[in-house]
């Protein structure tokens, strides 16, 4: 049995999932990243509907 191979939807690479471990770290940080701005600004809203 073979495991399917995708291509990263970031960085184009292979991978074997949608995006891959990397670039999953990287977003995280980033999200991460923006709450923190937003807390310490003190803004609870977080633009979700």
């Amino acid at each position: 049995m073979t495991k399917e191979t995708h291509t990263c939807s970031v960085c184009g690479k292979d991978s074997e999932t949608t995006i891959c471990r990397t670039c999953e770290a990287k977003i995280r940080g980033e999200i991460l990243e923006e709450k923190d701005k937003v807390e310490k600004a003190g803004h609870t809203d977080t633009g979700r509907r």
